[in-house]
């Protein structure tokens, strides 16, 4: 028998249920999310060459199902009690020895590792954003700055954060105090400063960090198809802000009336801000999937596709202009400078494509963020002997963009280069020589 009125034990549990079920279901669903991130990450790079950012979320998975299951315990075993919610008449009749008085004080204990757990989740998460947007703004001179001061200001906000969380109820036993009236600040399930500080602090840095990718996307020579989808994606930071103001509206209007409003709201802003934090890794490989099924669906071979990705146009490797007779010899141009550092999907993503963006001009090398920093070496060896025989050997690896000049004579004089899409290391020779008796082809 509780003091305070409550509702049947019948609703109490069917609502019990029901969040139950709704944050194991949002849990599952991050699971397969960073499954798809990891697969997608070690099947292009290998284990040993995963970034810091990838066992950041390793932390931030342990976060995650900690918070939710602390949120399972809060509403099945404690009924979603905590210290507030009572009035001071009913604290002073409320017996140490009795049910609700254990529960409360459980369920205060709760709020309190809920909101830690919460707070260290959405840090990690804008961690694991930094250490992207490092790789992703390299070489970049004039966003470098931008990610210095998001290895401070992360930090920084975060001990904040946590310094309110500790000493905003003196002593820290305070806050699962029944009697007397703790007061606000000692009830962690409706605290005012910490539920109004933490979601300034949120949306502080989530503004912070959207404005390092969203002008390098403004800026970049993408087409408009591919820049709008790439803001739409990197502007997911504004999702998170409005479920982090709905969260401290819900709690400051309804949890005196239902304290467990902490725990719900939580745990939902913890699963978008973790989706949205692998959108960029898991991206290139569900992108693959669709163009795969697209092409099975449409009545596709599996051979090699004539239309690169993102509309840039390529060729099969057996039937280049180059290879036609009396064609001039092409030479690799390599550099390791980048016009942009969004000017491809090997950019932002674990896509490891080499892809041109311009059309028969000369495109300096741009490295992937992903992949590593090894050379691309492209020769072209003349055959022995005399006569028009000639061979050309091109070895392509990982990681750049690499491209041919357009062609100025024989007979792809006209052709213009649009890109070579190469997806793992390839190697091709080429041998032509005149098939004349006596000598061997």
């Amino acid at each position: 028998m509780y003091l305070v009125p409550r509702t049947s034990d019948e609703n109490v549990q069917a609502e019990a249920a029901r969040f139950v079920r709704e944050a194991w279901g949002l849990q599952g669903a991050a699971y397969v999310i960073v499954i798809l991130r990891y697969f997608s990450r070690i099947r292009q790079l290998g284990w040993r060459k995963l970034a810091l950012d990838d066992f950041l979320m390793f932390a931030a998975l342990i976060t995650y199902t900690a918070e939710t299951t602390v949120a399972h315990v809060l509403v099945t075993t404690f009924h979603g009690l905590a210290n507030n919610g009572i009035t001071d008449i009913d604290r002073a009749l409320l017996s140490p020895q009795s049910e609700e008085y254990q529960l409360r004080i459980l369920g205060s204990k709760a709020h309190v590792a809920g909101l830690l757990l919460y707070t260290t989740l959405l840090w990690l998460l804008k961690a694991c954003w930094s250490v992207y947007y490092a790789r992703l703004t390299l070489g970049v001179h004039n966003m470098r700055m931008w990610v210095v001061g998001a290895y401070v200001i992360m930090p920084a906000t975060y001990m904040a954060c946590l310094c309110v969380a500790i000493f905003k109820c003196v002593p820290f036993e305070k806050q699962w105090q029944i009697y007397p009236n703790p007061g606000n600040n000692c009830t962690p399930a409706v605290s005012e400063l910490q539920t109004v500080f933490v979601m300034v602090m949120n949306t502080v840095t989530d503004f912070y960090l959207l404005a390092i990718p969203l002008p390098m996307v403004w800026k970049s020579n993408l087409t408009w198809r591919k820049k709008f989808f790439l803001l739409l994606m990197f502007s997911g930071g504004f999702i998170e802000m409005a479920f982090g103001i709905l969260r401290c509206v819900c709690i400051l209007t309804l949890g005196d009336t239902d304290a467990a409003q902490s725990g719900y709201w939580s745990v939902r802003e913890s699963f978008v801000s973790f989706v949205l934090t692998n959108m960029p890794m898991v991206y290139p490989l569900v992108k693959r999937f669709m163009e795969k099924s697209i092409i099975s669906l449409s009545g596709g071979t599996s051979g090699i596709r004539k239309d690169g990705v993102s509309g840039h146009k390529g060729y099969a490797l057996d039937s280049t202009p180059s290879s036609q007779k009396g064609g001039p010899r092409n030479r690799v141009v390599i550099s390791k400078t980048s016009k942009h550092p969004l000017s491809d999907d090997t950019l932002w993503g674990s896509e490891e494509n080499i892809v041109s963006p311009d059309d028969g001009k000369m495109v300096r090398g741009s490295w992937s963020s992903t992949a590593s920093s090894r050379d691309i070496a492209a020769t072209d060896v003349m055959a022995q002997g005399s006569g028009a025989g000639r061979g050309r050997t091109m070895s392509v690896e990982r990681g750049a963009d690499v491209v041919e000049p357009q062609n100025s004579g024989g007979s792809g004089r006209n052709w213009k280069q649009k890109g070579i899409i190469v997806t793992h290391e390839v190697t091709v020779t080429e041998d032509r020589r005149d098939a004349s008796p006596g000598r061997r082809c």
